[in-house]
């Protein structure tokens, strides 16, 4: 099975959809942002945190360390690095920087609360044999992004296995 959200730019064209899966035999739902790892539809706000992190964090370990390269201050703790060449300085500084920088802007994005959408958004359940079947019927019916999560796997033969299991009527 697998969870597809599709998000509309017009709430007639959201709510046509969900009429439209109705009567195909599907029951849609109004997605929550209750577990935001779990929706594919919403952004996840460490991205930015990440790369803003990584930039000045960056951009600071390779100044700091081209100072301490050009004696404007001195720790003596590190002095063993300053063997290594005025280039190898300032990259060092970066990747240090970066690394440090890109850990806690994705630390302090993480904390943040999940923005809603602004946008109406339809999501279903869909047996894994009618999953791009059902990406085509949103589409066709105005979706501008339709994303799906695996929830779980349905084994092709798993279906038959049951149907040919049961008693007849």
């Amino acid at each position: 099975m697998r969870r597809i959200v599709a998000t509309f730019d017009d709430t007639e064209d959201a709510t046509a959809a969900k009429q439209a899966l109705r009567e195909a035999g599907l029951e849609p739902e109004e997605p929550e942002i209750d577990n935001p790892f779990f929706d594919p539809a919403t952004t996840m706000p460490e991205g930015r945190g990440l790369l803003w992190g990584g930039l000045l964090g960056g951009l600071v370990g390779a100044v700091l360390l081209f100072m301490l390269d050009q004696n404007v201050f001195w720790i003596p703790r590190i002095s063993p690095i300053m063997t290594a060449g005025q280039y190898m300085l300032v990259f060092l500084g970066f990747g240090l920087g970066a690394a440090i920088g890109g850990f806690l802007g994705g630390v302090v994005g993480a904390s943040r609360p999940v923005s809603a959408l602004d946008r109406p958004r339809v999501a279903v359940m869909v047996p894994d044999d009618r999953i791009g079947e059902t990406e085509d019927f949103l589409r066709e019916r105005g979706a501008t992004a339709v994303d799906g999560t695996v929830t779980y796997h349905e084994h092709p033969h798993r279906k038959a296995a049951t149907e040919s299991s049961s008693p007849p009527d």
